[in-house]
């Protein structure tokens, strides 16, 4: 019964993207409008521009870019979350900072960064950084803040250090909400590299769809955009499989529990 119901909702949710692909090339297929070609020609444009030299001097720098930034949050927001979530002192003292630092909107620091990084990979890349870590650091900071005490109490009482403690209990406890601080970070990291290719570099996805649309190459900016789409999708798949291996004990537990 659970089998046939998992394989329900797949074809559900391969079937919903399928549908709206046909609507869209049924409705464009006779379009004359030069900002809304039918899909046809836009698939055809897709391919045209992404196999040739706009590959590695536009898409491949970009995913770079933005791996290396999430990276860089990543590994930043879980160990600050964790200082913040173990420290009631350093959460009150940081508090203001990381409020007004989370507040504010990455167009608006690019001309911060092209002053003090100038434009290139370096900008673009703490720009990513300092978009993705913000949901990754809340996440985490909360995460670890509601592991429960009594688990706590238990592994000191059981002689744990409190590296153990840390590694063992509260990591396992607080992942299923870093996760979802990671998967909001995901987003927000590739419209980031969009927004850093936009104003503050010469290559990449943003730099290629405003040269696009700057130049009326109606194709070519549609290409940008399912490009960006489609590294979104990719990118969001690939990190729920992830996902699904490191919390199968998590979803164990709550249909356990559920059941009950």
């Amino acid at each position: 019964m659970k089998a046939t119901r998992r394989w329900g909702i797949l074809g559900l949710e391969l079937a919903t993207p399928i549908v709206l692909i046909a609507l869209w090339w049924a409705l464009s297929a006779h379009s004359s409008s030069p900002y809304f070609p039918p899909l046809k020609d836009i698939v055809h444009g897709f391919f045209q521009t992404w196999k040739g030299s706009n590959l590695t001097t536009d898409l491949l720098p970009s995913v770079l870019r933005f791996l290396v930034g999430f990276a860089i949050a990543l590994l930043a927001g879980i160990s600050i979350g964790l200082l913040l979530g173990l420290s009631p002192r350093a959460r009150r003292d940081l508090s203001p900072l990381t409020e007004f630092s989370r507040a504010l909107p990455i167009a608006a620091l690019v001309p911060v960064g092209l002053v003090i990084l100038g434009p290139g990979a370096t900008m673009e890349i703490a720009l990513i950084a300092f978009g993705c870590v913000w949901p990754i650091l809340v996440a985490s900071t909360d995460g670890v803040r509601g592991v429960d005490p009594v688990l706590l109490d238990t592994a000191r009482a059981y002689g744990l250090s409190r590296r153990q403690r840390i590694r063992t209990v509260v990591l396992p406890a607080a992942l299923p909400q870093i996760a979802a601080g990671v998967r909001i970070a995901i987003g927000i990291g590739i419209a980031t590299m969009v927004i850093a290719n936009i104003f503050g570099a010469t290559s990449g996805l943003g730099y290629f769809v405003i040269q696009a649309q700057q130049s009326f190459d109606v194709l070519g900016t549609w290409a940008g955009l399912l490009m960006i789409g489609l590294i979104g999708v990719l990118a969001n798949g690939l990190y729920l499989i992830v996902q699904h291996r490191l919390l199968a004990w998590h979803r164990g537990w709550r249909a356990s529990t559920e059941g009950s």
